[in-house]
């Protein structure tokens, strides 16, 4: 299964945006905690883009559970959360959930020659 999701940066934001994002180690931690084998980042021009690859029958963990559970994880959102346009306070869940919800991108097909 694969989940997307894009956000943007603040304007005048967009350089230390990137700078948090493009850490792979970064990614490789935030896959691992949702249950994603796979972590895909675009980054460029103040604008993220991320695709996970979640095994079939894996329901993945959501962000405010991972930053409950991790602290080096809510230690990120909280760093990236100020940077984000429309973005959500860590510390309201439903915030988070809301932001959830605006930043998915649905499956529109998967097209495998």
């Amino acid at each position: 299964m694969l989940i997307a999701f894009t956000f943007r940066a603040k304007p005048g934001k967009e350089a230390e945006f990137e700078r948090l994002l493009s850490n792979p180690e970064t990614g490789k931690l935030a896959a691992g905690l949702m249950g994603a084998s796979r972590n895909i980042l675009f980054l460029g021009h103040g604008r993220m883009i991320r695709v996970l690859e979640v095994p079939e029958g894996v329901e993945p963990k959501s962000m405010a559970e991972i930053a409950e559970e991790n602290p080096d994880f809510g230690d990120f959102l909280h760093k990236i959360a100020p940077l984000i346009q429309d973005g959500f306070d860590l510390d309201d869940p439903r915030s988070l959930e809301e932001f959830n919800k605006r930043v998915m991108v649905p499956l529109c097909y998967d097209v495998r020659p």
